[in-house]
């Protein structure tokens, strides 16, 4: 029969009998027993794996296998454009990824009763930030700087639905990567907001400087505080960071920036101007893009997508200067958008 080490000592007890001595010289070696082999058999915890949302909620999620979310999310519920669209614990994200569908580059995180995460980690704050309590105001306060951006503001059309963004660029300790928030401009309390800031903007430069050449996107920093006291209550729709994320450019800056890509290190003739290029696959206000470049839009509306070359209902395409091309101000640039099924 096998005795235990306890099991021994207890025995040893018996033998000895209970003076005090013995009770001291068999209590010292149950502690020492007790000691050696409890420590043998209690193993550390081995570190708890942060749950997924709480990872992808994070600037670790940049740069992250798209593999990997794949093997615990399952597959994305649709994914097109390099951007995969995910329901996980509760909250719907978007994951944008890089041109071989590798490597997270991006995440866009709606806000929703069921979703209420804390991104105050990726706000840089110190207290948590829950999601569903973010406004614009609480974002600014916490970023110290941003700019203020729009799709449209006013005369918007109905072809789609427009969007104000407030872009914070990151610190060279965050690889300069961003963070913005979106909402869309749907809701009444944003609809109001974006009215007072339009209406500041016209009362000081002009409705074409507001409608027609978006320049409050050119020069973001002008009006503000003008924005940032108009929106400071608003509730975003999403909140998203990581790297090039996609937001309005200056329609002059983007096409000079995309003119010297493709020139190289040659520069712009005096006088010329740049045929702008389309705001990504499909840009329906691609008129308001040449005009703000200081050219003729000259659409020709067909009646279905007749063309091999057919972008979808209302883009732009079979562009005459081709974009990137340096013309005199002034001229006339033909476009094809075609509006109704043939």
């Amino acid at each position: 029969m096998k005795l235990t080490t306890c099991g021994a000592l207890l025995m040893a007890v018996a033998l000895v009998g209970c003076t005090d001595r013995a009770r001291d010289r068999i209590s010292s070696l149950v502690e020492r027993a007790q000691s050696v082999f409890g420590s043998q058999g209690t193993k550390e915890p081995a570190p708890a794996t942060p749950d997924l949302l709480t990872q992808l909620i994070s600037w670790d999620a940049i740069g992250m296998n798209l593999a990997y979310v794949q093997q615990r999310a399952g597959p994305a519920v649709r994914s097109e454009d390099h951007q995969h669209y995910y329901m996980v614990q509760g909250c719907q994200l978007v994951l944008g990824s890089d041109q071989q569908d590798k490597a997270i580059r991006s995440v866009q995180v709606a806000l929703s009763p069921g979703c209420d995460m804390d991104v105050g980690g990726v706000l840089g704050m110190s207290q948590p930030q829950p999601l569903n309590a973010l406004t614009f105001g609480a974002f600014d306060e916490a970023m110290g700087s941003g700019q203020y951006l729009a799709d449209c503001l006013r005369d918007c059309g109905n072809a789609y639905v427009p969007s104000i963004y407030l872009v914070v660029q990151g610190s060279r300790a965050l690889q300069f990567r961003q963070v913005m928030l979106t909402a869309e401009l749907a809701a009444d309390q944003a609809m109001v907001a974006a009215g007072q800031w339009a209406d500041a903007m016209v009362a000081k430069e002009s409705e074409d400087w507001v409608v027609r050449d978006l320049g409050f996107n050119c020069q973001p920093q002008k009006y503000r505080d003008v924005a940032a006291q108009a929106l400071r209550t608003v509730r975003p729709e999403f909140f998203s960071f990581g790297d090039e994320l996609e937001f309005p450019k200056c329609p002059t800056a983007e096409a000079a920036a995309k003119s010297e890509s493709q020139a190289g290190t040659s520069t712009l003739p005096i006088g010329m101007v740049v045929v702008p290029h389309p705001a990504g696959q499909c840009d329906m206000d691609y008129d308001k893009r040449l005009r703000a470049a200081g050219l003729k839009a000259n659409e020709v509306s067909i009646h279905g997508p007749e063309d091999q070359d057919f972008k979808g209902y209302g883009c732009a395409y079979r562009i005459v200067p081709v974009p990137g091309n340096a013309i005199p101000p002034g001229s006339t640039v033909t476009y094809r958008s075609a509006w109704e099924a043939g």
